[in-house]
């Protein structure tokens, strides 16, 4: 038997890898292959064989497409994918997109959300959400919202932000906190110069209070998202 194409894992910097999603993958039998943009690698014109696509997260915004124009190509990608059928994943920025690909507006917030915070889950029957707690932490490094697109089932919100992830049918899912996160990439991401840039403007999110709550409930976080992550990657698939 050939072994399936890998999905296409697109990066927007090197330390928003797919983290807790790589044993998940393993564990579902999908192979993947970064599409590093950030390294100047070109989106593909089509999925070229690949039987799904995986967009991580960054530090630019979905609005900021003069300057990164690569964004432009991966929603169309990520449109092109959602209309066939074909599984399309995205956490922070990756959801982001997805919403943008669909229709939805994308724009900053009100203030940024770094650190761990509180996820309400909002579609407690909801076949990727059934039997999570009603409200669990989870870690958040964003400053940006959309508005959800149409016909989107809402999955789950937090106080500062009321569209936290959502679905579009079985195939499109997106997750706009870190779900991927593990104890050892929050460690990557504090000590990165660009993180760094960003908390020095964020005078309120302590690096020292975020590694203390790390370590509390990370494990915890890793547990929901092999639960998440690995009912959508077990949907059937075209």
């Amino acid at each position: 038997m050939q072994p399936s194409s890998p999905w296409l894992v697109f990066r927007h910097v090197e330390h928003e890898h797919i983290g807790t999603l790589a044993p998940i993958l393993a564990a579902a039998g999908i192979a993947y292959r970064y599409v590093d943009v950030f390294r100047g690698e070109a989106v593909p014109e089509n999925l070229l064989g690949s039987p799904g696509v995986i967009v991580m997260g960054g530090p630019m915004g979905v609005y900021e497409a003069e300057r990164y124009p690569f964004l432009l190509d991966e929603q169309r990608l990520i449109r092109q994918a959602a209309e066939a059928g074909f599984p399309v994943l995205g956490i922070c920025l990756g959801a982001q997109l997805i919403a943008a690909a669909l229709g939805a507006k994308v724009y900053p917030g009100s203030q940024k959300e770094i650190g761990w915070y509180p996820v309400e889950v909002t579609a407690p029957d909801d076949d990727f959400a059934a039997t999570l707690p009603s409200r669990f932490m989870a870690f958040h490094w964003h400053g940006d919202t959309f508005d959800l697109p149409a016909g989107a089932t809402r999955l789950f919100r937090s106080d500062l932000y009321e569209n936290q992830g959502f679905r579009c049918g079985r195939n499109v899912l997106a997750i706009q906190f870190h779900l991927e996160i593990t104890a050892a990439m929050v460690d990557e991401w504090l000590a990165d110069g660009g993180c760094q840039r960003e908390l020095a403007e964020a005078p309120d999110v302590d690096p020292a209070i975020i590694r203390q709550q790390t370590a509390q409930w990370a494990g915890e976080l890793e547990d929901l998202s092999r639960k998440v992550l690995g009912r959508f990657l077990s949907e059937p698939r075209p």
